[in-house]
């Protein structure tokens, strides 16, 4: 009691919280969570592919359970429908670079390959750049873009971010984000260019191969379900390429140039950018559209207090659907733990509270998100078109993957920016009769999940993982596998976490420098 009274004050002044309330605690269930997970990750559901059939199954059956736990629809409907683009690269397409009066034409698959987040367009002989890693880092003191121009010019950058085993450096080995393509060809595109190259970073002298998308159009025997997915942008896109071993060398002269500048990056955390001289670039990029619908499913829990703000707790229902068969032949990706565990743990959540006689404070929006495995679309669409103004969430609670707890570990994300969900968490597990080794190591996981997309509004967020494992991705993934215990215990502990945070002065946040300005 005496920690929880310190702990509101820390925040922002508060009384002491409502305990959890009792009769909620009957509702999360093994038995409720085994029955959810059975028809989520059984055989007929075929792995719930974004856009497929048995998705929209998945959704119909999370929407019956919301009706059934008694969640109120929003704007009269349990669905947040929303349009996604499938992309396949129209053919021919062109690129090639001139010096002085040489002309030296490259082919697709063989020389370069856009990727999936690519733009459309001509470009003509464009300046080019070389601009390190394509990264603006203010964080770690670092600007590849510092001191050049590269308006109207296509820019060339290495393939992921400076490898260094300095932890003070970046994140060390950790991955951070500004390594990703999409977070360089954003970046290039506010800086003005027309266009991104992105090359492999050398370390030691081997052939670069082209490792674009894998577009349907180009490799005719894979399915045209393949085909990339992605939001409608009103933002015009550039082209994004990644380019092979001869367009290199016609840059760099040599591997060995790749090598060398690579390391010396690397080593010093200095950028090297150079406008490349006497190099012109010109390309064309075309892709054909089509428009499909998937959904969110949305179900809202009144608060008794304050019910026009919310907090929300999440999951994502889809998976990777079918794909190729293991040594039993068993091709159905089922995703019993991703993330089939999240959403029986939202369904067990939704029907704890909504069974009790006390409400929370504030309002909990349960959404189940489509779209997660082709790049957060779900969460994507949601805080772009909120059913609810975002400026009144105050927390958002992420569980993905929450079935393999194995050593008693719990891997806890966001500790780093959201502080005050941190410390509610902590005091919540503590009180458990079987606590878990909360872990913060999962950075490197922070942008593959939902969470990200809240995080990215500055909204306090906290994401509950129990890891990878030999099974991800893979037919193996399967119920047999699931800790159903630990899965219903770390749904009861998010619970706690999101009952205590609608009580509470909305948390703190600590931008991280990626943030939408927004």
């Amino acid at each position: 009691m005496i920690l929880s009274l310190l702990l509101a004050l820390a925040i922002g002044g508060a009384s002491e919280p409502r305990p959890f309330p009792p009769d909620a605690e009957l509702y999360f269930d093994t038995v409720a969570a085994r029955r959810h997970l059975a028809f989520l990750s059984s055989d007929e559901m075929r792995g719930r592919d974004t856009p497929s059939r048995e998705l929209e199954q998945a959704a119909d059956y999370i929407v019956s359970e919301f009706k059934r736990i008694g969640l109120e629809p929003i704007n009269g409907s349990y669905d947040q429908v929303y349009d996604l683009e499938r992309l396949d690269l129209r053919l021919p397409t062109s690129m090639y670079f001139t010096r002085g009066t040489d002309t030296f034409a490259f082919s697709v698959k063989t020389d370069f390959m856009p990727f999936e987040q690519t733009g459309e367009g001509v470009i003509t002989n464009a300046r080019v750049v070389f601009a390190g890693y394509g990264i603006t880092a203010p964080e770690y003191s670092y600007d590849d873009y510092a001191g050049i121009d590269v308006k109207g010019a296509v820019v060339v950058v290495l393939r992921g971010e400076p490898d260094n085993a300095d932890t003070t450096r970046f994140r060390g080995k950790q991955f951070t984000r500004h390594g990703s393509n999409s977070e360089k060809l954003k970046l290039a595109r506010s800086k003005g260019a027309v266009g991104l190259l992105v090359i492999d970073a050398l370390r030691t002298p081997r052939k670069p191969f082209v490792s674009g998308y894998p577009w349907p159009s180009v490799f005719p025997n894979l399915s045209r379900a393949s085909r990339p997915l992605q939001l409608p942008d009103s933002t015009k896109r550039i082209p994004s390429i990644h380019i092979g071993e001869r367009p290199t060398i016609l840059l760099f002269d040599s591997l060995a140039g790749v090598v060398s500048i690579t390391r010396a990056i690397d080593s010093t955390l200095v950028p090297r950018s150079r406008e490349i001289a006497g190099v012109r670039f010109s390309c064309s990029v075309a892709l054909d559209h089509e428009i499909v619908k998937v959904r969110n499913v949305v179900g809202l829990l009144r608060g008794s207090e304050t019910p026009d703000e919310y907090a929300v707790i999440g999951a994502h229902y889809d998976h990777v659907g079918v794909g190729k068969a293991n040594a039993e032949g068993d091709s159905i990706y089922n995703g019993a733990d991703d993330n089939g565990s999240g959403t029986t743990g939202l369904l067990l959540s939704a029907q704890a509270l909504a069974a009790s006689t006390q409400r929370p404070s504030r309002s909990i929006v349960y959404v189940a998100f489509s779209g997660e495995e082709k790049g957060l679309l779900g969460s994507k669409a949601y805080v772009r078109a909120s059913p609810l103004p975002l400026s009144k969430c105050v927390a958002m609670s992420n569980m993905d993957m929450i079935g393999r707890c194995e050593t008693n570990k719990l891997s806890i994300g966001g500790n780093e920016r959201c502080p005050d969900l941190m410390k509610l968490n902590e005091e919540a597990n503590t009180s458990l009769a079987k606590p878990f080794n909360l872990a913060y190591d999962i950075e490197q996981y922070f942008f593959r999940s939902d969470q990200a997309s809240f995080a990215m509004k500055r909204i306090p967020v906290i994401f509950y993982f129990t890891g990878e494992h030999k099974d991800y991705h893979k037919p193996g993934d399967e119920i047999s596998k699931i800790n159903m215990a630990d899965l219903v215990g770390i749904t009861r502990l998010a619970t706690h976490v999101m009952w205590t945070a609608t009580q509470m002065p909305r948390g703190t946040y600590v931008p991280a420098g990626f943030e939408d300005n927004d």
